[in-house]
């Protein structure tokens, strides 16, 4: 009996360090460098992932990213200058890193030693966001890759403006080196639904959201179908199709306005 209970306790401590050990907080490294002067000029890079980051919905605590002396992070090997972008529980951690490599595939994390007062944890966005297959090779050396984003909206406390879920697709043009040089933003599926007590209802959907790429011409062209509900007013829009021509050239990535193309109108009585 007293062998039995034995090793229950120590089946007990023995899944008991995993999760003590995930519990550890970590800080969030951007880039580095053991020569300090390096590491400032890794700076000219950060203004266009900080642009994509606020788009995608993921914000810094205040003061970062930070230059810091590794020797001065309890936890983290000395000898580098290190930029972080913050320090959370490991948990909190795993969807912000996720979040954090695919627009910046360096940044990687640390385990260090700080009380949980002093932790500063970036704020995820409110969905993540998804890498998508399509790729496109610049000439040059740049890629042009796409991620997606869900969104909603929801209509105020006395019911005006409409119920409305999209899917936002993120253009994002990476040197060679893999900093972020541009970005475009358009919208995919989209549904589009209320009863504004000032406009009265209203329903409208895009659906079918593809993308073809054309590598010679260096453009991607992302198209869906859109329709009204069956009340649509005489003569508006019933339905269309729609396309937005993304093109990407040397540092610099661009998005056409809306075409629309297959027009139907609702018919009048």
């Amino acid at each position: 009996m007293r062998s039995c209970i034995f090793v229950l306790g120590l089946m007990a401590l023995i899944g008991a360090v995993p999760a003590e050990a995930s519990s550890k907080p970590v800080a969030l490294i951007w880039k580095g460098s053991k020569d300090k002067a390096e590491a400032e000029g890794q700076e000219y890079s950060w203004p266009g992932l900080e642009k994509l980051l606020e788009k995608t919905g993921l914000t810094l605590p205040e003061g970062h990213p930070r230059l810091v002396q590794s020797k001065t992070v309890p936890g983290l090997k000395p000898g580098f200058w290190v930029w972080i972008l913050g320090t959370c529980p490991s948990d909190d951690a795993a969807p912000i890193l996720e979040h954090l490599k695919l627009l910046a595939p360096e940044t990687y994390s640390r385990e260090v030693k700080l009380p949980a007062k002093k932790l500063a944890c970036p704020k995820p966005p409110a969905s993540p966001l998804l890498a998508r297959d399509e790729v496109l090779k610049i000439p040059s050396g740049e890629t042009l890759r796409v991620f997606t984003q869900e969104e909603t909206e929801s209509p105020d406390e006395e019911g005006h403006g409409d119920s409305i879920s999209r899917t936002r697709f993120h253009f994002v043009l990476f040197s060679k080196d893999g900093e972020v040089l541009s970005t475009q933003d358009t919208e995919g599926d989209v549904d589009v639904r209320g009863n504004d007590p000032a406009t009265g209802p209203t329903a409208y959907r895009c659906t079918d959201t593809r993308i073809e790429t054309s590598k010679d011409a260096g453009k991607m062209v992302l198209t869906r179908s859109c329709g009204a509900s069956a009340w649509a007013e005489c003569g508006s829009m019933l339905s269309a199709d729609e396309s937005v021509t993304v093109t990407a050239s040397d540092s610099t990535v661009s998005a056409s306005a809306m075409e629309r193309t297959n027009i139907q109108h609702a018919e009048c009585d």
